[in-house]
């Protein structure tokens, strides 16, 4: 095994890139303009566009384990259950007639990622890391 292979496998660069928008979804914005194979990215640091696959954007490392469930891996689990059904549900809701099936699906692609993007992640880092103001006037505390 190479130098650059070990280093690969035992560093933290070795550990899962998980996608917070879903790759199902992140495909609904393939491009005909690029065969139906690509799609068009931003980069908002440079306003640079380019073509891209739905496996090189919208991920971080390890960002669906969570080390407080008893299985750090359950939320990869979970989705096993949403995203394979998610084009199904999207043209079922579209009918307006959406099954028990359908709205587990739905629901479940929002919670995930209403819960686990990075956005909400520092917003949630934010929020418990601010201090109460205590307002004796109101009776409460104020964040």
């Amino acid at each position: 095994m190479s130098a650059l292979a070990w280093w690969y496998l035992t560093s933290d660069w070795n550990m899962p890139l998980d996608h917070y928008v879903s790759q199902v979804h992140l495909r609904q914005f393939y491009s005909p303009a690029l065969d139906g194979k690509q799609m068009h990215g931003f980069r908002k640091r440079d306003g640079l566009v380019f073509p891209c696959s739905s496996k090189d954007v919208c991920r971080v490392q390890d960002g669906s384990t969570n080390e407080y469930l008893l299985n750090d891996r359950a939320i990869e689990a979970f989705l096993k259950t949403v995203e394979p059904n998610y084009n199904a549900a999207i043209a079922e809701l579209r009918t307006g007639r959406p099954s028990r099936d359908t709205v587990h699906v739905i629901a479940g692609f929002a919670a995930y990622v209403t819960s686990c993007s990075p956005a909400v992640n520092r917003l949630a880092n934010l929020t418990l890391h601010r201090r109460p103001i205590l307002t004796p006037f109101r009776g409460g505390v104020c964040w």
